[in-house]
């Protein structure tokens, strides 16, 4: 049997079973997995994970199974899975929108169930990732799987009726945090400034604009007062972004993420 099993392969799988291994949380011998490319299968073999061939078979040998299929194939999964589970088996998901009561309506009613909602900087050991508990799962169930996340990144455990507001907040946020970098730099740019010197600054900056608020114990208003001088620069940038509405264009992208998760939920 292994421990901990992922149904696809993807980035965001694979940066989740890496993160552990590297770690030394799971070894790679403990790790199983299953996709449907060949390709992708053999990749899997050759880090020394377990193959399985068919989801039932993955579903039968596994104590932790991980969900990292689209939303949009959840149903197809689930019913494959739901005549080869265990009564011990708790299930890790990472489909956006993805309810546990959906599960369990598939899966059945005692159907242990995490949901999580990683995001990609796990790539690079810098995931940000929020965590919910669903009984009947237990707190050293939910506690192993927290071990696996935080193994690359930090972990924030919020309510279960929560999971699709956090997408907004961290899980699609790195999409929205490369097209204002993209922006700045092609900015920059037209500038004449060099592209490749434009985003090394402007990653820094957010590196270390990152680090001040979770570092400096002091609130967003009193880091940005730091930067802004009467009638200086930084002053009349707020006040074009103030504006220009960005306070609710950014409601506005929040909301739109939000409703596309209980969309693909129903």
């Amino acid at each position: 049997m292994t421990m901990f099993s992922a149904l696809g392969a993807g980035n965001m799988a694979n940066a989740i079973l890496a993160g552990a291994v590297s770690a030394g949380y799971l070894s790679p011998g403990e790790v199983g997995t299953y996709n449907v490319h060949e390709e992708k299968r053999e990749a899997m073999a050759a880090k020394g994970y377990r193959v399985y061939r068919t989801i039932g078979e993955l579903c039968r040998e596994s104590r932790y199974i991980l969900l990292s299929m689209k939303p949009q194939q959840a149903e197809e999964v689930l019913r494959e899975m739901a005549p080869a589970m265990g009564p011990e088996t708790v299930v890790v998901s990472i489909a956006a929108g993805i309810s546990a009561h959906y599960i369990r309506g598939i899966l059945g009613e005692g159907t242990k169930v995490v949901l999580v909602m990683p995001n990609t900087p796990l790539l690079v050991g810098c995931g940000a990732t929020a965590m919910a508990c669903c009984p009947p799962t237990t707190p050293e169930e939910f506690s192993y799987v927290r071990g696996v996340f935080s193994s690359a990144g930090l972990v924030e455990e919020i309510p279960e009726d929560r999971m699709n507001e956090i997408i907004a907040v961290s899980g699609s946020t790195p999409a929205y945090l490369y097209l204002i970098a993209k922006h700045f730099c092609r900015y920059a740019e037209a500038k004449g400034i060099e592209a490749g010197t434009a985003n090394r600054l402007f990653c820094q900056t957010m590196i270390g604009a990152a680090r001040m608020m979770t570092e400096s114990g002091k609130s967003h208003q009193e880091l940005i007062d730091m930067v802004t001088s009467p009638k200086g620069t930084t002053l009349m940038g707020l006040t074009a972004l103030e504006e220009g509405g960005l306070e609710k264009l950014i409601g506005d992208c929040c909301d739109a993420t939000i409703r596309r998760a209980y969309e693909l939920g129903r």
